[in-house]
């Protein structure tokens, strides 16, 4: 709270003046006691709207205006009935309690208001913090806030505890500046104007500390220059500081845990990538090299049906182990984020006609009926990306199901999408695994022994998700399981199809 000002003084010695000329006129009209209540009056106006000084001052100078004024003999300060004395002395008492009571009071509603400015500066910052995720957006909310609750420019500057490496641009070319926030650094309390301490530097400096660890300084540079905040503002503004610092430190944390999980994740990713590279690369390259031996070496004894065989499996293993490469290709690249969606209007039945030329082999003791009404409309996708969704599906689905069990392709347009559904009538998925389907190398029971890497369907959602649509597993009505995932019909509407004059 800054000094009192002397125009308190002069407006306080005008108000008993006042006082005193209003009651002169009734002088001889009224009784002693109404004019003190007049003067007890003036007292508590002082004190309700000016300072503890200016209040002792309204109540000695109503004891004497009223002793010089209205007591006789008058315009003398003698008393000639003692009397009055006591009157004088139980006016003066009553005078110094009212005031102290009237300043108690307006310095608790001062306070509590300020409590409440700097409660809700905290619940403002709080509810700006909500999307805060890095130590650089925590500090461009905080130093937003702090300095419009300071009256003036924020600045947040981290340092660590072994040493303070301060910027020399900004407020921080003035060396009392960097001065003060070394000694805010190393001490916890605040300096600068405003405070007890460091009154030279030109910013008041508020340390940015959780318990014993030392984060920074937050550095607010009044405006105007030469403004010195206000003993409460320079309250809110350490106490934004405190819970900044909280803040950062719980950033902090989280940034270091999301690191030491991703640093096990990748360690995990790197085992379950030796472990599928040992056994789903070693068991083809087994297969073909066993049966490339004995065409080599026995091609003359060997029947040609044997040959064809082994040749069979040469070419059965060499494609296995090229959809295993290239889904892990399509899982470095949907990683990494640098899997590109181009875009162009398609029916997706000429879609899946190429996937079932591709998969014929893979598919032919799997029955694919396809249920796709003749009003579906085109849709915006990359067709080599959804070609590769609805392979690895189908792939899946023939897979993991018995031989002669048919497979289900269903199609139809919702509000702003196309709903497409590949299900099986397979065992279906064990409770609790639609989700974890889709995560990288997720072995579920019976896929080692079926020869899957657990790379397809975390592909499929990487590219669904690049179209922008969604991809989910659930139980088929009648046993099976069933995925479905959606493709937005959002962008430029299809050109014209072209008529066969034109074409």
């Amino acid at each position: 709270m800054s000094d009192t000002t002397p125009g308190e003084y002069l407006r306080t010695i005008a108000i008993l003046a006042a006082a005193t000329a209003f009651a002169l006129p009734f002088r001889d009209h009224v009784n002693t006691i109404d004019v003190a209540m007049l003067y007890l009056l003036a007292v508590v106006v002082v004190a309700t709207f000016y300072r503890r000084g200016p209040a002792i001052l309204a109540s000695v100078l109503a004891i004497l205006a009223f002793d010089f004024v209205f007591v006789p003999p008058y315009y003398t300060f003698g008393v000639h009935d003692t009397d009055y004395l006591f009157t004088f002395g139980v006016m003066f008492v009553v005078a110094l309690l009212m005031s102290g009571l009237t300043t108690r009071i307006r310095e608790q509603a001062r306070e509590a208001a300020e409590r409440e400015r700097r409660t809700a500066a905290l619940y403002e910052l709080d509810q700006a913090m909500t999307a805060a995720a890095t130590r650089a957006e925590v500090t461009a909310i905080a130093e937003r806030h702090i300095g419009s609750a300071g009256g003036g420019d924020a600045r947040i500057v981290l340092v660590d505890d072994a040493g303070a490496d301060w910027p020399g641009d900004g407020i921080f070319e003035h060396l009392a500046v960097r001065i003060t926030a070394a000694w805010v650094h190393d001490s916890g309390e605040p300096g600068g104007p405003g405070t007890r301490h460091c009154t030279e530097a030109e910013a008041l400096i508020c340390p940015l500390r959780t318990g014993v660890r030392r984060l920074g300084v937050v550095v607010l540079a009044p405006e105007p220059e030469d403004r010195i905040p206000s003993a409460e503002e320079v309250e809110t503004v350490a106490e934004l500081a405190r819970h900044t610092a909280d803040l950062l430190d719980r950033v902090s944390l989280h940034e270091r845990h999301e690191r030491a999980r991703a640093e096990v994740e990748a360690e995990r990713l790197r085992s379950s990538l030796l472990s599928s590279l040992s056994h789903d690369l070693r068991t083809p390259l087994g297969a073909i090299e066993g049966a490339a031996s004995s065409l080599r070496e026995e091609t003359a004894v060997l029947p040609a049906d044997v040959r064809h065989e082994l040749a069979g499996t040469i070419l059965e293993e060499s494609r296995r182990m090229n959809r295993l490469v290239s889904n892990l290709l399509d899982m470095v690249r949907v990683e990494s984020g640098s899997l590109t969606v181009q875009k162009s209007w398609q029916p997706l039945e000429e879609v899946l006609g190429v996937v079932l030329i591709r998969l014929d082999e893979a598919l032919r003791e799997h029955p694919v009926a396809l249920h796709l009404p003749p009003e579906l409309p085109l849709v915006p996708i990359d067709e080599i990306l959804v070609e590769q969704v609805f392979v690895n599906l189908l792939e899946n689905a023939a897979r993991y199901t018995p031989p002669g069990t048919p497979l289900e392709v269903r199609a139809k347009e919702t509000d702003d999408s196309v709903l497409v559904e590949v299900s099986d009538h397979g065992p279906g998925l064990p409770p609790g695994q639609e989700e974890m389907v889709f995560h990288k190398f997720f072995q579920g029971d019976g896929t080692r022994a079926a020869g899957g890497a657990g790379l397809g369907l975390t592909i499929c959602r990487g590219i669904v998700t690049a179209h922008g649509g969604r991809i989910w597993a659930a139980p088929r009505d009648g046993g099976g399981a069933a995925f479905r995932f959606t493709l937005p019909l959002g962008g430029p509407p299809p050109g014209p199809v072209p008529t066969a004059a034109e074409s």
